[in-house]
């Protein structure tokens, strides 16, 4: 390898934009999760953040579908004694392949039925 870091796809490339020249960064071998399906799923927020304009940004929307999926865990605030929730994490460390198609199955459905039409399309 020549050192450089380079996008895989368009959305990869918009992510790179938003940090300055020369930034330094901690790469890490990852686990058998599919790449490609990873990517699919950050393309298909950001297509319906932009066509919509529902959420202000894809992390949002990503948060959102773990709720609305039921991917979180129910804590008691100490300061309030209420219910509180936590979106579950989705990292290649937390979730396996066979998980994560799950996931992303669930949630194209449940994005699908939000915004009217197929964001993989």
């Amino acid at each position: 390898m020549d050192g450089q870091l380079r996008p895989v796809s368009s959305f990869d490339a918009e992510q790179f934009q938003q940090f300055k020249n020369n930034q330094q960064f901690e790469i890490k071998p990852i686990s058998q999760r599919s790449h490609p399906h990873h990517r699919l799923y950050w393309i298909a927020l950001s297509k319906a953040v932009k066509a919509t304009g529902k959420w202000p940004t894809v992390e949002h929307l990503h948060r959102d579908l773990k709720m609305a999926c039921g991917y979180y865990e129910t804590a008691i605030s100490k300061f309030t004694g209420g219910a509180i929730y936590l979106a579950d994490s989705t990292s290649f460390s937390q979730m396996t392949q066979t998980e994560f198609n799950s996931y992303f199955e669930q949630t194209m459905a449940k994005l699908a039925e939000a915004i009217g039409f197929d964001p993989l399309e």
